[in-house]
């Protein structure tokens, strides 16, 4: 009711402006005109208040920052989730991590002396590699990727990305980006005749992406050395 005391009051103005005019009009129009004029203004002040009045009650009734089937979310809490798991990740704590943010593990043999880190096709991958050292040399690498959860204008999307791969050829293991999702969205807005009351801008729009926080940690040999090929930074748990 507060939400629509605002329009009710511009729409008395707007009443007030329209009686008005049609009397000035009538006032300083000759006699034959009289009629018209006023017939006018009243059609086209009637037609006005009938389209806002239907445009109000559409925006009363559509639905507003939701589609369905999909789950909001509080991106505040979002962004907890990701400082978390850094924080969890830099201090060597990753088994401490909830389980629901575990995507996908990989555990392969190997036992050189080093081995280059790459990524496929020198692609740019906005993922954090965190490495740990064995305390003996068991000849195997295990690795992790951790995810939390993402949203687009409040809604959860974490279901719809999907983890990247890795890969062991020779003396090298190759990360690969994640495969994309593509998203389309059709948003209602409030129209003309009902912004022009609320103070909305016009051309306005913009949707707000809450990242998740991606990390793959991998656990090596004590003595095995480490070839950074990737650009994006090894970054070794003490």
């Amino acid at each position: 009711m507060m939400a629509m005391l605002p329009l009710m009051l511009t729409a008395i103005i707007v009443i007030a402006l329209a009686i008005l005019t049609a009397r000035i009009m009538n006032r300083h129009g000759n006699r034959k005109g009289k009629y018209s004029y006023s017939r006018r203004v009243r059609f086209l002040f009637s037609g006005y208040m009938a389209v806002l009045l239907i445009c109000v009650v559409l925006d009363t009734v559509h639905p507003v920052n939701t589609v369905e089937g999909w789950k909001k979310v509080d991106t505040e809490e979002l962004d907890k989730e990701s400082s978390d798991l850094y924080d969890a990740a830099l201090a060597g704590e990753i088994a401490h991590v909830d389980s629901k943010f575990l995507r996908e593990k990989w555990s392969f043999d190997y036992n050189g002396p080093q081995l280059d880190v790459a990524l496929v096709e020198d692609d740019y991958v906005n993922i954090s590699v965190f490495v740990e050292r064995k305390k003996s040399n068991d000849g195997k690498i295990e690795a992790v990727f951790y995810q939390t959860r993402s949203s687009v204008n409040g809604m959860e999307i974490t279901d719809y990305t999907n983890p990247p791969s890795l890969e062991m050829a020779k003396d090298e293991l190759f990360l690969r980006n994640p495969k994309i999702s593509k998203f389309e969205f059709a948003e209602f807005t409030n129209v003309f005749s009902v912004k022009q009351f609320t103070g909305e801008n016009f051309f306005s729009h913009h949707s707000e992406f809450s990242g998740d926080q991606s990390i793959l940690y991998m656990r090596i040999p004590r003595d095995l050395e480490l070839i950074d090929k990737t650009g994006i930074n090894l970054n070794y748990v003490e």
